[in-house]
């Protein structure tokens, strides 16, 4: 992956770096920069904007290319081609200074002034993830965000609005946690289960994300492919033969069962068994069982000899008592 940068100023003193990640969807770009400097501007913090754009976007590049010339806390990093969102907040994160990793979509979801309320609450959080108040959103987004809360279940979120994008993280969180493709927007989730302290702020919803907003087919299929994987992951990623040892385990039992039942109607009633169908099925499924709990092993194996003791936890604070004399 190769990035083009521009205006890069390191600041050993920034306490607020902005991410933008810029990949589909966007309003317009020169509102949507000058909302956030101007909220950057009045939390009395230093910052830096930096917008990732993924792949090609020449318009949104060329606006804010211009804006860079009067507000030098902007940067701009341009990927090469289409990475993916996650792609970018890493990118974004690898080459921010700040102590505070603020991350933004390229369109309001909140009113950008309660932002300043988000990063306040880092005093007390390691990450602060905002919640829309949808109270005078349209039926339609708010049965859509409902819905969407109800599947991140699925994955053991019990986060009031998953869909929104506004979060506070101090850098540490970054420092510890590997942040893979299509998993941004569960970042909290991911946190928390590192042992993270993660708290929801109530914001109110912007007045340009209150407007009917369409996905495709393939947005909504997508979602809910990255729920049953990040389930896996956050559920198996440590123990795998757990999960492949168990569904072998019921294959291999109900396998067992149907062998059991032609066997005995067999000797009790006098049924033949070379040429019943039953028969290869219940071969076949102990053998699937055997293969599927193989792969679970294999797995744990793999797991085993690569970990090399990497920690899946993280250290809040250690007390001990002064040897000094």
């Amino acid at each position: 992956m190769k990035a083009q940068l521009s205006v890069v100023e390191d600041s050993e003193n920034m306490q607020v770096s902005a991410i933008v990640p810029i990949a589909d969807r966007h309003d317009d770009i020169e509102m949507v920069t000058r909302e956030y400097l101007n909220m950057l501007s009045r939390s009395g913090r230093t910052f830096e904007l930096i917008f990732v754009l993924d792949g090609m976007h020449p318009a949104v590049a060329a606006t804010l290319e211009t804006l860079e010339i009067s507000h030098p806390s902007i940067k701009i990093i341009m990927l090469n081609q289409y990475y993916g969102e996650a792609a970018c907040i890493r990118e974004g994160v690898k080459r921010s200074n700040g102590e505070i990793v603020l991350l933004l979509p390229p369109y309001l979801q909140v009113v950008s002034d309660s932002i300043i309320t988000l990063m306040a609450r880092l005093e007390t959080a390691d990450v602060a993830t905002a919640v829309r108040d949808r109270t005078e959103d349209q039926f339609l987004n708010r049965m859509r965000g409902w819905a969407f809360e109800k599947m991140a279940r699925i994955a053991g979120s019990h986060f009031a609005d998953p869909g929104c994008s506004v979060r506070a993280i101090k850098r540490r969180v970054f420092d510890e946690m590997v942040l893979q493709d299509e998993q941004h927007r569960f970042l909290p989730l991911f946190a928390e289960r590192l042992g993270f302290k993660v708290q929801e702020v109530l914001l109110p919803q912007a007045e340009s994300d209150k407007r009917r907003r369409q996905h495709s087919v393939d947005t909504y299929l997508g979602r809910m492919l990255d729920l049953i994987s990040i389930s896996f992951l956050l559920r198996f990623l440590q123990k795998p033969f757990r999960f492949f040892g168990s569904v072998g385990a019921g294959t291999i039992f109900i396998g067992t069962l149907i062998g059991l039942y032609i066997t005995a109607e067999r000797f009790l009633v006098g049924i033949p068994m070379g040429d019943r169908p039953m028969l290869l099925l219940s071969v076949l499924m102990i053998v699937l069982g055997i293969q599927i709990a193989a792969v679970g092993l294999i797995a744990e194996i793999v797991i085993f000899t690569r970990s090399k003791g990497t920690p899946t936890y993280h250290i809040d604070h250690i007390v001990e008592k002064s040897t000094g004399a």
